[in-house]
Formats: structure tokens, sequence, C-alpha cells
């Protein structure tokens, strides 16, 4: 026989798994995880477009970086992008500088 502390549990516990199950995740968390170095086109407010080696412009979304890891660059600035890819996009985790 089940606890009366499990019985009432269970029905919370059933619940939060649907809702996992049937709301989406953080749409980044699905897509490929991509890592690639290049140079800042421009900035303007939460997108980056940074041109690779091979001269692709890439569009960067930056709202999952925090704003000190990329308000200090200017264009054609080297960075490495750090995150997944999304659609049409990167939705960048992390940029580094590779300025010395």
């Amino acid at each position: 026989m089940r606890s009366p502390a499990l019985r009432r549990l269970l029905p919370a516990i059933a619940v939060a798994l649907v809702l996992s199950i049937a709301i989406p995740g953080h749409v980044p968390a699905e897509g490929a995880g991509v890592r690639f170095p290049g140079r800042v086109s421009w900035i303007a407010g939460g997108t980056m477009v940074v041109t690779t080696d091979d001269g692709v412009a890439v569009r960067v979304d930056l709202t999952e970086v925090p704003q000190d890891e990329y308000q200090r660059l200017a264009p054609g600035d080297r960075v490495l992008v750090i995150g997944v890819l999304d659609r049409n996009r990167i939705v960048a985790i992390t940029i580094r500088s590779l300025e010395p």
C-alpha cells in the first residue's frame, strides 16, 4: 500500500512530467553545437554578424550571452563564437575576443 504522502505527491509529479513533455524547452538546446572564429562585421542590439575566414557572413543572436562579453567588440575584431544552430542563425552561448 502506498503512503499518504506519496499519494498526494503522485498527481503533482504526473502533471510536471506531462508539462515537461508538452511544453518545448529552450530552442537553442535542440540545435547542433557550433564553434567558429571570424571577424565582427557589425553589432546592433542583440544581433551581431560575424564573417568567417572563408568569407561567409553569419548572423549571431546575442540574447543568451552576458553583455560584458561583447560590449567592447568593434567591427574588425577577431572573435570565437560558441553556440547552437537555430534555423538560419547561431544562438551564441559565449563570445570570446581573439584580439591580443
